[in-house]
């Protein structure tokens, strides 16, 4: 990739850029307008959603700017967990903000009826 002529277009330097101030906008936006009244540091689910992207920033930076291969794979994996973890946090919020007593109810009644239905 360091003798690439790819390294030099002004599109792959300024891109993810553009998408990580999209991503902080959108987050922004959200927390203005939304009618679930979910801000950061006042609400778990919104923190922990902000922490995660934070966290992936750092770890995608981590993981192009190392000098040495052993701290680049480690900023990759990390940037991957951190992905998957604000992911996974982002259908948990929905299952919440829908009620997870009423989903896990009708999840584990649907499951029994289905076994029942096999068997």
């Amino acid at each position: 990739m360091k003798g690439s002529d790819k390294v030099n277009n002004k599109l792959l330097k300024i891109g993810p850029h553009i998408l990580y101030t999209l991503f902080v906008c959108t987050f922004i936006y959200l927390v203005a307008v939304n009618p679930l009244n979910l801000y950061p540091f006042t609400n778990g689910w919104a923190t922990s959603k902000l922490a995660g992207f934070v966290f992936y920033v750092l770890s995608i930076t981590l993981a192009l700017k190392s000098k040495k291969t052993l701290w680049r794979i480690v900023g990759f994996i990390s940037a991957i967990f951190w992905l998957a973890m604000t992911g996974r946090l982002a259908f948990a919020h929905h299952l919440k903000v829908k009620g997870a007593e009423d989903t896990a109810s009708a999840l584990i009644q649907y499951g029994q009826t289905v076994l029942t239905a096999m068997c």
